[in-house]
């Protein structure tokens, strides 16, 4: 009952702060963004979690447990690749998370695109959101330093280190990096390669050559036995996939990430496009669950764990995927528009 009714405000207030931007934005002649929303709000929850257990704290059933390599997940839900503001993470783990993944890291210091790079979109009569923030981050450098600041591993659960790079050479630095940053650390924790991100100018293209995503393996696991999760764009095709999949194969402790945002220009998704600094971007959102389902179900001939991302936002859409051979459940737009859905579905898993 707190879940739904906090859910129900919660849900109020963001349409409230939305459409206050939006027409702020509208009678100052300046293009509709969405971005200073979201920074509001997360403003408003950091400043709250202290005073918020009531607000936050919900406890995640037994019976939900998963264990997976050396990893123990309290819950199946995981929040995906897409922010790293440690206060959100760490109301989300009290709301039930069984992990969070760090936004994608990245070797240098990038600023990301142009604003504006977010906006409210909707497809297939669903509502998502279209992005094009191009993987902006403070780079390994500064990512290693905070490491040792943040107070995530009280909850004791597994952390996701998202990787990307524009070469195989970066991504085995930022690991190499990262493991010598925590050789005596007590994290649990594993990696993601982000090998398809469709909102950068160059993207990331790895996925489109699985010759070079085994090289890449090959050298990554070189320096490190940690569990590494492949991410996958949902927009390659069913034959490049299962070569992904047989790839996956030659290698030992890897997940297959289902999930990363559509490519999509702005028009595809009700976007005006002068109202967005790309000419296209990734689209995140429910209409993407039945392309992340027909993923799962290619992947679940290899027998490789596999993790759900894209579209998951209700208890059903998780049954669909645990029936069809998912393990953990990845989540991204779902949290933007109303975390309270952690809850609501933990309690009925």
């Amino acid at each position: 009952m707190r879940a739904t009714i906090f859910s129900y405000v919660y849900r109020l207030i963001r349409f409230i702060v939305t459409k206050t931007l939006y027409f702020i934005q509208s009678i100052l002649f300046i293009p509709k963004d969405l971005e200073p929303a979201v920074k509001i709000g997360d403003s408003v929850m950091s400043s709250i979690s202290i005073i918020g257990k009531p607000f936050f704290d919900f406890k995640i059933p037994a019976k939900n447990q998963i264990e997976l390599f050396e990893l123990k997940f309290p819950s199946p839900l995981i929040a995906a690749s897409f922010k790293s503001d440690y206060d959100i993470l760490s109301i989300w783990m009290r709301m039930g998370l069984g992990s969070v993944t760090f936004k994608t890291i990245m070797k240098d210091i990038r600023f990301g695109n142009n604003r504006p790079r977010l906006q409210d979109a909707s497809l297939e009569n669903e509502k998502g959101l279209l992005n094009s923030m191009g993987l902006p981050g403070p780079g390994i450098e500064k990512f290693k330093q905070t490491l040792s600041d943040i107070n995530l591993q009280e909850f004791n659960r597994p952390l996701g280190i998202s990787i990307g790079g524009d070469s195989a050479s970066e991504y085995v630095y930022i690991i190499t990096q990262i493991e010598n940053a925590l050789i005596e650390n007590p994290y649990s924790y594993f990696y993601e390669l982000n090998i398809s991100c469709p909102n950068t100018v160059n993207g990331q293209t790895i996925g489109d050559n699985p010759n070079e995503l085994e090289l890449l393996l090959t050298q990554v696991r070189e320096f490190t036995d940690k569990p590494i999760s492949i991410k996958i764009s949902p927009d390659l095709s069913n034959e490049r996939l299962i070569e992904i999949g047989e790839i996956c194969l030659e290698f030992d402790r890897i997940l297959i990430n289902t999930g990363n945002t559509h490519y999509k220009k702005p028009s595809d998704v009700h976007v005006i496009p002068e109202n967005f600094s790309m000419n296209a971007g990734g689209f995140s959102g429910p209409a993407l669950f039945n392309r992340t389902l027909e993923m799962v179900k290619l992947f679940s001939q290899f027998n490789t764990p596999i993790i759900a991302t894209g579209g998951i936002s209700t208890i059903e859409h998780v049954r669909s995927l645990q029936s069809a051979g998912a393990i953990l459940f990845g989540m991204a737009t779902a949290l933007v528009f109303d975390p309270y859905c952690i809850p609501k579905i933990n309690y009925k898993l």
